[in-house]
């Protein structure tokens, strides 16, 4: 099945609760991929931090096995869509990846905060904000 990989930092904030909101939609189901996430800069094996597994939680959707991966040149080749958190992220994805540059994209037109470090408040506020991008993703795909 093909995948959609959605893209942060470190894997442990948004783009997990990103995949995890996904899944959380029936998003797989509705639009026939899979969903994954990675990050740019992380090391494998990190858990979700506590309050994204609380923000996306409140929102349906369990991170808590989730565990970090960093992108990999066959990632991004295998993936259908590589969809980031904020417009360097897209920068920095083209210039690693250009071949795949047709397929990637940023959730949302504006950038989605890094919550790392903040308090449940903040993670909320960008739980609310991947929603509404993981939500307009699975109608432009189910169509």
């Amino acid at each position: 099945m093909e995948q959609i990989i959605f893209i942060c930092t470190g894997n442990t904030c948004r783009s997990p609760m990103a995949e995890g909101l996904f899944r959380a939609h029936n998003g797989e189901e509705k639009t026939g991929l899979t969903a994954a996430s990675a990050g740019l800069y992380t090391e494998n094996g990190l858990p979700a931090s506590a309050n994204a597994v609380a923000a996306a939680g409140e929102r349906g959707a369990d991170i808590s096995a989730h565990r970090s991966q960093q992108l990999t040149a066959e990632m991004a080749e295998n993936a259908k869509y590589l969809v980031c958190m904020t417009g360097s992220h897209y920068d920095r994805l083209c210039e690693l990846f250009p071949d795949c540059a047709d397929k990637i994209f940023t959730l949302l037109p504006e950038d989605i905060s890094d919550p790392f470090g903040g308090d449940l408040a903040t993670y909320r506020r960008s739980a609310a904000e991947i929603d509404k991008g993981v939500q307009a993703v699975i109608e432009n795909l189910s169509r």
